[in-house]
């Protein structure tokens, strides 16, 4: 009987980390962190129960050794959530659950994880699959993505989907890419569902970096930082709706207040996709960042093209 219970609360448990990703939040919360110190802790009681399908995507390594390109760590993996989030028979765990997983195994906010810890990150998620890699390549333009289909149970690879090309095309690169996860996994797709997956997150490169950034930000706790990104990001592509979506989650959360361009770029959102926001026009509490919440200018990834 109680072995009954504590499988019955061990599902429940897994189901709650299976969230659509495009509709899941990206700031780390106290939930989350509950969530993870629970999993870490029924780690050798009981291990961990993997549903049929469930797949978590791993940060990226950057191993091209041009830390302008960190930022692409999450935000390829971020491409790959989105796309993976919308395909029927596999269940994504959240972004945010792996985070907090980072934090609680005391493995830093970047994200990486190494060939020999990917494994334990996996089971402890409850996941079946785990999909990483690295980014590779020689100097820029140039981008070389090298992925790796895990499976959790044996530690066996399914296959290493990989892809190269100019930076500009890294929208192409992960919709190959996606594919062959897609192929991999033997999901089938109608040709509906593939067109729909052919359609990019964004086409602006920039975009994706600053998008990318704020992640990070967020991620560290830096949340005035991860708005100015966000900012950027929608400067780049009004119709970066994950941007969007961050900082109305931001200003739900009451971990910032907001500002003037916020409010502008937010009103402008609202009114080309009502269904996403519902950001109030008369919002009487602007904030400037306090010199503490300004994005670092040393030691900080600075963009360039």
């Amino acid at each position: 009987m109680k072995k009954t219970i504590i499988c019955i609360l061990s599902c429940i448990t897994l189901f709650a980390v299976y969230e659509p990703v495009a509709g899941a939040g990206q700031v780390v919360t106290d939930d989350d962190r509950a969530w993870a110190k629970t999993a870490i802790g029924q780690e050798k009681s009981q291990g961990t129960i993997a549903a049929p399908n469930t797949l978590a995507v791993l940060s990226f390594r950057n191993k091209t050794g041009q830390t302008s390109l960190d930022p692409l760590q999450k935000g390829f993996a971020l491409l790959l959530m989105t796309d993976l989030a919308q395909v029927d028979g596999i269940q994504l765990v959240e972004r945010v659950k792996f985070q907090a997983l980072m934090e609680e195994l005391a493995l830093g906010a970047s994200g990486i994880v190494d060939n020999n810890t990917a494994p334990r990150v996996g089971k402890l998620m409850g996941a079946s699959y785990l999909v990483g890699g690295d980014l590779t390549g020689g100097k820029a333009p140039e981008l070389g993505v090298v992925s790796d289909l895990l499976h959790v149970k044996d530690q066996s690879s399914l296959g290493q989907p990989s892809a190269n090309g100019q930076l500009e095309k890294i929208f192409d690169m992960e919709k190959k890419i996606l594919l062959e996860i897609i192929d991999l996994l033997k999901v089938r797709l109608t040709r509906a569902q593939k067109e729909k997956l052919k359609k990019p997150l964004t086409t602006s490169y920039r975009a994706l970096i600053y998008l990318s950034m704020g992640l990070d930000a967020s991620d560290r706790g830096n949340y005035g930082a991860a708005e100015f990104y966000y900012q950027k990001a929608l400067e780049q592509d009004p119709q970066l709706t994950p941007a969007a979506d961050a900082i109305k989650e931001l200003l739900d959360l009451k971990l910032i207040t907001i500002n003037p361009r916020s409010r502008a770029i937010l009103i402008t959102q609202e009114d080309q996709n009502s269904s996403t926001l519902s950001i109030s026009r008369n919002i009487s509490t602007f904030r400037e960042f306090r010199p503490a919440e300004r994005p670092a200018t040393n030691g900080e990834i600075h963009v360039k093209w």
